[in-house]
């Protein structure tokens, strides 16, 4: 049954479907405490998350308190992670440990068992979907190293494709929203740290996006509406900060400052607005930056991470992780 919870400041009210739930973190920032909590129970559970969730929307401003729809994206499975809602708004992709190992699922929002896309006994995660829905990318080491990977939807049963290959690590692809371009993070030119790169949906190296000193990660990035810049996140000045590049050339502009760890950006497909998480109050929570930078919003109290935008900008869905329980969580953009 939900419950409803107010937090530590009483002004706020959180509807938890499953309070037993798993939510992970991303592929690429697993830890070994969250991975021991993990029951390999396959889920029986509909899926309800940005249409039919129980709850009420935001009613008043982060300064006065905020109600969030906390709602797990399946009742039972024991870890599930990245989930991306298709470009129109039909699907829920996720990865989850189901069999042992991390597997791309996907689920409709109208309801039904889960579909699972990837069968093999290694590690995929991190799914983002082409703009025509068609195609899905992932990370996944089933070569050996980590690498990027593309899967018809329409013809699963033939298996992925592998966009990139070599001795190094690749990850974290996201899908532009112009159909060509995949940006993503490796470690191929660096001893220690990551920039990012880009290749196309047919796996032509389509180049270098950023060009950083040894020690330096450039990762977790996500596209413009336009597609004509990515952001992601950095520590080049000794910070984890947020910085935007133009996919056509030139360097990267911090928009955010040196306030603690900052990352896991996600823009609007409005363009306007850049989601991120953030320790600069402390606990890890999700804050709103105009896409030049500049002012910053508070959107969350009670922690959150990984941020990813609805497909109509109206609602942010996260993850909260308490150490023990987590959910993924809706929450109205004000």
């Amino acid at each position: 049954m939900p419950m409803e919870i107010p937090d530590s400041h009483g002004d706020r009210i959180v509807l938890s479907i499953h309070p037993l739930g798993r939510f992970g973190v991303g592929g690429r920032e697993r830890s070994a405490m969250m991975k021991a909590n993990l029951r390999r129970v396959w889920p029986l559970a509909l899926l309800g998350w940005l249409a039919g969730c129980s709850g009420t929307d935001t009613p008043t401003s982060v300064d006065e308190g905020v109600v969030e729809k906390r709602t797990e994206v399946m009742a039972g499975p024991p870890y599930e992670a990245n989930p991306v809602v298709s470009p129109d708004g039909q699907w829920v992709y996720f990865e989850a440990d189901a069999d042992g190992d991390m597997e791309i699922f996907r689920v409709s929002l109208t309801g039904g068992l889960p579909e699972q896309l990837t069968v093999n006994t290694v590690f995929d995660s991190s799914p983002s979907v082409s703009p025509d829905g068609t195609h899905l990318v992932y990370e996944s080491d089933l070569a050996g190293h980590r690498h990027i990977y593309a899967l018809d939807l329409a013809q699963i049963e033939n298996g992925p494709v592998a966009l990139t290959s070599g001795t190094f690590d690749d990850a974290g692809p996201a899908w532009s929203p112009k159909q060509g371009a995949i940006v993503f993070e490796s470690n191929r030119d660096k001893i220690v740290g990551l920039d990012l790169y880009l290749v196309s949906s047919a796996g032509a190296d389509l180049g270098r996006l950023t060009t950083t000193a040894e020690g330096i990660y450039c990762r977790t990035a996500d596209w413009s509406a336009d597609g004509s810049h990515v952001v992601y996140e950095s520590n080049a000045t000794g910070w984890s900060a947020l910085y935007t590049i133009g996919v056509a050339g030139g360097k990267g502009v911090q928009i955010t400052p040196d306030a603690g760890y900052e990352g896991h950006p996600a823009w609007s497909p409005l363009g306007d607005v850049i989601a991120f998480e953030s320790t600069r109050d402390g606990a890890t929570q999700i804050y709103l930056t105009p896409a030049t930078g500049g002012s910053w919003t508070q959107l969350t109290r009670l922690g959150g991470y990984w941020p990813q935008w609805s497909p109509d900008g109206t609602a942010i869905v996260y993850g909260v992780f308490d150490g023990a329980n987590a959910d993924v969580v809706t929450i109205t953009v004000p």
